[in-house]
């Protein structure tokens, strides 16, 4: 049995909800390494990506608790530093794993800087991020930091920054060349560090999120993988669409389209893993298996999860080391 997979993990599954501590991610890290390790013979070549909304919170929500003291940490730089510590959670419990199934392979953490346009700027859709203001202190950080801020019902203000999509991955032939050589790749945490071309040429970061979902189904395509694992924090948001996963559940990418053509999701969540699962099998993959992080080995084992596209993939990852 030969082939390859891409998972991403969602970011909160890892972070296991709002003020998760430094100990819960690795324990999270762990449950995940575990959940995979049906998929970590020699034989399966696997990427590992991570989403990282909740750990950029963190990082932002500390920096502003520092801010009388300490200078801001910009986005690009809260997106490095989460690739960072979260790569090194999911590595280490990915050598632990395989030290404990006795299998000898590398485990490789690349930092990545993901390519987006820069003139999409001001037309690009906006997402929330970071911690919550009463309007006074947003108004400042309106005028000072020249943010754009949203309010949220009930909750407070936030800053607001253009969401985009990816248009490079410029390791991604690193990334190939890791994989292809039989090494587990974690990379791509968040999407990519979001970066654009300055005047004079040169990279520069930006103040944007990028949409970890499409990240995969690029880094998916590139690596010609066979299956795309999207690993979510709760079933819930897939149950409301129809999409169960308490059992085996099994769907057709025709059926997947007809659901997105019919424009019922009010998740946006779901609606990206959707819309990022219907490119990658239109675009020759063969299937996506979509899971939450406590029921994985279940989906691995054939008992729960749903897949999307072909019932019997060439790689078959059912009750694999089960």
């Amino acid at each position: 049995m030969s082939g390859t997979v891409v998972a991403l993990v969602n970011g909160e599954a890892l972070a296991g909800g709002h003020g998760s501590t430094i100990a819960e991610q690795k324990a999270n890290a762990r449950e995940l390494a575990d959940g995979l390790s049906p998929l970590l013979s020699a034989e399966i070549k696997l990427a590992v990506l991570h989403g990282n909304k909740p750990q950029v919170g963190f990082v932002l929500f500390r920096s502003e608790v520092a801010s009388h003291a300490l200078h801001a940490v910009p986005l690009d730089v809260c997106g490095a530093d989460t690739q960072g510590a979260t790569g090194y959670m999911i590595s280490q419990a990915l050598r632990n794993t395989l030290a404990h199934h006795q299998v000898d392979r590398q485990v490789v953490c690349l930092l990545t800087q993901t390519l987006i346009e820069a003139g999409s700027l001001d037309q690009a859709p906006l997402k929330a991020i970071g911690p919550w203001f009463d309007r006074d202190k947003a108004e400042q950080y309106r005028q000072s930091r020249k943010w754009k801020i949203v309010e949220e019902p009930g909750r407070g203000y936030r800053r607001a920054v253009p969401s985009l999509p990816p248009i490079k991955i410029f390791e991604m032939d690193a990334i190939k060349s890791l994989v292809d050589t039989g090494n587990i790749v974690i990379a791509a945490g968040g999407g990519g560090i979001p970066v654009k071309y300055s005047p004079q040429g040169a990279l520069e970061g930006i103040e944007a999120v990028i949409d970890t979902e499409q990240v995969a189904c690029m880094v998916a395509q590139e690596v010609n993988a066979n299956i795309l694992m999207m690993i979510v924090d709760r079933d819930d948001k897939f149950i409301r669409t129809g999409l169960v996963m308490d059992r085996p559940n099994v769907i057709s990418l025709e059926k997947l389209d007809e659901i997105l053509e019919q424009e019922t999701i009010h998740s946006s969540t779901v609606q990206s893993s959707l819309r990022s699962a219907s490119e990658f099998l239109h675009s020759g993959g063969e299937q996506v298996m979509i899971s939450s992080l406590a029921k994985l080995p279940g989906n691995l084992a054939n008992k729960s999860g749903l897949r999307i596209g072909s019932p019997r993939p060439s790689i078959e990852l059912f009750g694999v080391n089960a």
